[in-house]
């Protein structure tokens, strides 16, 4: 089963600083959470997102998980080592210590679940192709083989619609009662024409307002059926 966690204000630690590093970390930025990374070296990748403040960074040797202690609390360990006894003993502490998922790129069984091959588009969509870990390395193949065909099959109008789809969901739920209802209304407006030639003319305040008016007179037309 393929799930999307809700990651949101968590604290998340990725032990590792290769190229498998890279790829959670990549994954990691757009799901609103605090990323801590330890490794000995890094990705340059991995440096510019811990130059720029978006994730923090601990350059040290790792030669056990006695470094795990300076953590109070943690939500989500991901151990991607080259070590694999180390990556054990890191996703153990994990599950006795803190009680949280964990995951080793070299060790599915032990994992609290398998991690998919994720294409992200613009932080906004993110794919995921997983074998369920039985074989990461076709997962990763069809993902790059994959990733010009899914990005370039989405435009910046649904990137700009999902946008304003979260925004207005929003006051919907403040407003609709039913969630049949909601869903019809966010139907409508994802294909109201007038909305998506603003949002196609990078007039996002305009189509804002027109999305407004839009959830008013749903309600108008439908609130006798509540």
């Amino acid at each position: 089963m393929i799930v999307d966690l809700n990651l949101i204000g968590k604290r998340v630690l990725v032990v590792g600083g290769g190229n498998e590093s890279s790829r959670k970390v990549e994954a990691l930025l757009s799901q609103q959470c605090e990323i801590f990374v330890v490794a000995e070296k890094a990705e340059q990748s991995i440096k510019h997102c811990a130059d720029d403040g978006k994730i923090t960074l601990e350059l040290r040797k790792i030669e056990n998980v006695d470094f795990l202690k300076k953590y109070k609390q943690l939500d989500l360990i991901l151990a991607t080592t080259d070590d694999q006894v180390l990556n054990r003993e890191i996703i153990l502490v994990g599950k006795k210590t803190y009680g949280c998922y964990v995951y080793a790129a070299d060790d599915p069984q032990l994992s609290d679940f398998s991690h998919p091959s994720i294409i992200n588009v613009k932080d906004t969509i993110q794919v995921g192709i997983s074998t369920g870990g039985r074989s990461p390395l076709i997962g990763k193949s069809l993902r790059k083989h994959l990733e010009p065909i899914v990005k370039k099959s989405i435009s910046d109008l649904i990137l700009r619609q999902i946008d304003l789809q979260e925004l207005v969901r929003g006051e919907a739920k403040k407003k609709i009662p039913s969630a049949e209802h909601r869903k019809k209304f966010l139907t409508e407006l994802m294909i109201d024409a007038s909305v998506n030639q603003c949002l196609e003319e990078k007039k996002i305040s305009t189509a804002r307002k027109l999305a407004y008016e839009r959830l008013d007179a749903f309600i108008k037309r439908n609130s006798n059926t509540w």
